[in-house]
């Protein structure tokens, strides 16, 4: 069984002291491909390093909200600049989060100057929305990208716009957390075959047996069984779906 963990940060701090290790560990594993998402714009180049020394790295560049507000001026270049490699397949992760008392304006001027970004270059992107999801899918259907939920748990029927024009969305283990799963489920119950992604978002989020513990790439095995057993289907089948949509979002050959 192959698996594609769609949204991983091993650019992370929690990852500094031994992260080349950890990713040379994978090679020995069911993981066939693994996509580092970008967080600011102090890691775009560790996100760069890691997918030129492993052949099952792909990556994406971008500034999550929590960040906007310590983003320079011209940040814009640089995520251009670097959009340009062979191995960087797409733009995040990008969009809003009210959790965090970020200014909501900055937030939605750099979403919406990503957006503009991916659509110029035709490329796909990674939205993160938190405690956000009327103003995310507000701007979401003003662009219609084409692009992934990621790690969504918002209300169903924001989903069903997002599908609407033809997003994807990506699950991972909050669906085995018993305080915090309802909304994921649900989502997970409306999801068409050909729109779903599993993905870990390591270091966070483990599953829920080991919850205190970091996550890492293969703990997406973890997300497999999950979803196999809530919709009745196996997880080869899971498995073989998910790769199949990651590797059309991302276009990857």
């Amino acid at each position: 069984m192959q698996l594609f963990d769609s949204h991983a940060h091993y650019e992370d701090a929690m990852f500094a002291a031994d992260r080349y290790e950890r990713l040379r560990r994978i090679k020995d594993s069911d993981i066939k491909y693994i996509l580092n998402c970008c967080s600011d714009v102090e890691v775009m180049d560790t996100v760069i390093d890691i997918i030129e020394k492993f052949d099952f790295a792909y990556g994406s560049i971008g500034v999550h909200p929590h960040w906007t507000a310590q983003t320079p001026e011209n940040y814009l270049e640089k995520v251009e600049k670097l959009a340009t490699h062979p191995k960087v397949v797409a733009i995040g992760e990008i969009g809003l989060d009210y959790f965090w008392n970020e200014p909501k304006d900055l937030q939605k001027k750099i979403f919406v100057q990503q957006l503009e970004l991916a659509q110029k270059l035709d490329m796909p992107v990674i939205i993160h929305d938190r405690d956000a999801h009327e103003d995310t899918i507000e701007i979401l259907e003003q662009y219609k990208p084409r692009g992934i939920l990621h790690r969504y748990s918002g209300p169903v029927n924001i989903l069903q716009r997002a599908f609407d024009f033809g997003m994807y969305v990506s699950f991972n283990n909050d669906l085995t957390y018993p305080a915090w799963n309802k909304a994921p489920i649900e989502c997970l119950k409306i999801t068409p075959w050909d729109r779903l992604l599993i993905e870990t978002d390591c270091p966070y989020a483990p599953p829920f047996e080991r919850e205190n513990d970091r996550c890492e790439a293969t703990d997406v095995a973890r997300v497999v069984k999950e979803i196999a057993r809530l919709r009745g289907v196996s997880e080869e089948f899971v498995a073989k779906v998910s790769m199949e949509n990651a590797k059309r979002v991302y276009r990857i050959k």
